[in-house]
């Protein structure tokens, strides 16, 4: 990463001056941004910082990002960056951390102003006083979240809040959608043996049955070439398993009841797990391994050995590239679901996710809030979503419109983003813990895809884990916590729209 380059400090503000802007900053509502004038707003409040000796000409604000969004935050040849720092003249200095979960290294954080967290890992991060409760800095600086359909967040409530409390800036939007090779899909002789197999065309499939009727058909591994490209390995796990589970009830299976006991030992548990298991036999023999995650499936799909993969949107972008063995060969789609009745009930759910958050250690708060908000402009993230290099998802309805954007992800991926989102679950359990709930059911559901135990063991054994860790963090404190997220969920009536 290029040392940021230094730039001159723009000129004070008088005295005088300094108070106008104060008092008319304080009394400006809380607005639901246009395309700029979010960005407009950041610039005009650091400005003022400045102006009035809260913060010196040439601050810097340290960053801390995973090599897959750097790109996206500097922007195409580092201009948004150089666009910052000339508006500003305040710094911006990156740091490289893991590609992992965030907890760890937002523990050691020391003098970094602003990071990235997993949607996930917003409970835990809040109950142990890592991160910053952004509501009050967005009510000093007289900023709203938009979730309107024009230019908006998508998925607000999942993606910022916890409870009633902001927590995260969104700065990407990883709803999981299924790819399948369309090429495969619409290739006569494939047709054929497929109805004489099955009785019915190769198609999108509407269920998991179906989704393991085509993956096992087009399994082929005698050439190299798999059926399905799911991780199975054990700190992802709960990601491919999360929305077969859901989909077993409306408005979702739900992981507790409403004093906290474990639904997941039941035929919804077991199936769901049978469901995930199924797609083993139809992939790569590693598959899970320590530490396969996407890394380990996603090339062998980019390179045209795979039929059906699942990820974020960003599958679609790189597969779009024309250095890529399957440009226009492959066809996204919601994941599948299952019949309740007769309604088709589909279910996905964030995978990673990676928002802005503000480390209560960092020193720059104020300066690294008006920062994410410059940021996540609607103009600002478009710069963002395009770099060829980065990793972020279209966050913003106006992403999902933009002709640049649907030209790089292709009109096809896009649409069925959105189709995917009235269906899409809040990650994780929304509860503290959920570290340790979710590696209860990694470590589990892993067991059972080594062979080490049943569907049922794997369910009964995590049930009983998760009663245990209930009990150790006090049930009444977590009952109010899964009240509050389990009404984030698809179809749940409730009053969290965004004030």
């Amino acid at each position: 990463m290029p040392v940021p380059s230094a730039v001159a400090p723009r000129g004070l503000f008088s005295s005088v001056l300094v108070g106008l802007l104060t008092l008319t900053l304080a009394l400006l509502p809380a607005v639901s941004c246009l395309a700029g004038e979010q960005a407009e707003r950041a610039v005009a409040a650091v400005k003022q910082l400045i102006a009035s000796g809260k913060v010196r000409p040439g601050a810097v604000i340290r960053l801390n990002l995973k090599q897959g969004n750097i790109a996206a935050f500097m922007g195409r040849d580092n201009e948004l960056k150089d666009d910052w720092e000339r508006a500003t003249g305040i710094l911006l200095d990156t740091v490289v951390v893991p590609q992992l979960a965030s907890r760890d290294f937002i523990r050691k954080a020391r003098d970094v102003d602003i990071t990235i967290a997993r949607n996930h890992e917003y409970p835990d991060l809040l109950d142990e006083g890592l991160i910053e409760d952004l509501t009050p800095l967005l009510q000093k600086f007289g900023f709203s979240l938009p979730e309107d359909t024009a230019s908006g967040y998508i998925l607000l409530r999942q993606q910022a809040y916890l409870g009633d409390r902001v927590v995260a800036i969104p700065a990407d939007l990883d709803v999981q959608l299924i790819y399948l090779r369309k090429d495969l899909l619409e290739d006569p002789a494939e047709g054929r043996r497929f109805r004489n197999k099955y009785g019915r065309d190769p198609s999108v499939p509407r269920t998991w049955k179906e989704y393991t009727e085509l993956v096992s058909f087009f399994n082929r591994p005698q050439e190299g070439f798999y059926g399905a490209l799911e991780p199975r390995e054990r700190l992802t796990a709960w990601m491919y398993w999360f929305p077969r589970y859901a989909a077993f009830a409306a408005p979702g299976q739900y992981l507790f009841d409403e004093r906290m006991k474990p639904l997941i030992d039941s035929p919804a548990g077991v199936a769901a797990t049978e469901s995930w298991l199924a797609t083993i036999p139809f992939s790569p023999q590693e598959v899970s391994g320590e530490g396969k995650d996407y890394n380990y499936t996603l090339p062998y799909f980019l390179r045209g050995k795979g039929f059906s993969t699942l990820i974020t949107p960003a599958g679609a972008k790189i597969a779009n590239l024309e250095q890529s063995a399957i440009k226009g060969k492959v066809i996204a789609a919601p994941l599948p679901g299952r019949f309740v009745g007769d309604r088709l009930l589909r279910r996905s759910t964030i995978m990673y996710g990676n928002n802005l958050v503000l480390p209560r250690s960092g020193k720059n708060k104020e300066l690294a809030f008006l920062y994410a908000m410059w940021q996540t402009d609607p103009d600002n993230s478009i710069r963002s979503v395009l770099v060829s290099g980065g990793f972020a998802d279209p966050y913003r309805y106006n992403h999902l419109t933009n002709a640049e954007i649907r030209k790089v992800y292709s009109p096809q991926a896009l649409d069925a983003l959105r189709a995917a989102l009235p269906d899409t679950l809040p990650a994780g359990t929304g509860l503290p813990g959920d570290a340790e709930y979710l590696a209860a059911l990694g470590q589990q559901l892993w067991l059972a895809a080594t062979g080490s135990q049943s569907a049922g063991q794997a369910m009964a054994r995590t049930a009983g884990e998760w009663e245990a860790i209930t009990e150790r963090l006090g049930r009444e404190q977590q009952i109010a916590h899964w009240k509050s997220f389990r009404k984030n969920f698809p179809g749940v009536v409730s009053d969290n729209k965004s004030r």
